[in-house]
């Protein structure tokens, strides 16, 4: 069966018979018939235009989705590619500073056996300088020596009777 207009509704003309229907009647009823087919057939192409406008929007949506999950897999890899970076990054100056660390670690080392070496030097100089200092002493302990031995000596020789005249004999009694 075709499917019908509601003007098709309206315009249907039925073989008359006798006792046959109130044609009013059909009539009415056929108008009404046609206005409910009009009504649904409006609110079909509404519904199918809701159906087309939804499903455009579905679309759209379904667009943004697969852009935001390629913009969201991107910025995944730019901030694991970031992270290596910074990894890679934090652990060059981590060898780095280790490295300059070792290095003045080992200048340190190196400073301190050369100080421990000029300390020995230097304690060395010292007990020679006071072998040195107590051999000044000695020496001069025994100059003090010998000069109170002098003294002592020249304390039981008068100095003045050196100097008296001597007598001579001819000169003896006057």
């Amino acid at each position: 069966m075709n499917r019908m207009t509601p003007l098709e509704i309206q315009r249907a003309s039925f073989p008359l018979r006798w006792k046959g229907m109130d044609s009013d009647a059909v009539r009415a009823l056929l108008s009404q018939l046609a206005e409910q087919v009009e009504e649904e057939a409006r609110v079909r192409g509404e519904l199918k235009a809701q159906v087309a406008r939804l499903s455009g929007e579905v679309e759209e949506y379904r667009q943004r989705t697969n852009a935001l999950n390629e913009t969201l897999v991107a910025a995944q890899h730019t901030a694991e590619a970031i992270i290596g970076r910074a990894e890679a990054e934090a652990q060059r100056i981590v060898s780095e500073a280790q490295a300059l660390a070792d290095r003045v670690i080992d200048d340190a080392i190196h400073r301190a056996e050369n100080l421990e070496l000029i300390i020995g030097q230097l304690r060395s100089r010292r007990r020679a300088a006071r072998a040195e200092v107590k051999k000044v002493i000695e020496l001069l302990q025994g100059f003090i020596r010998d000069d109170e031995a002098a003294e002592e000596r020249e304390v039981q020789v008068p100095s003045v009777a050196l100097m008296r005249p001597r007598v001579r004999e001819g000169q003896a009694s006057s």
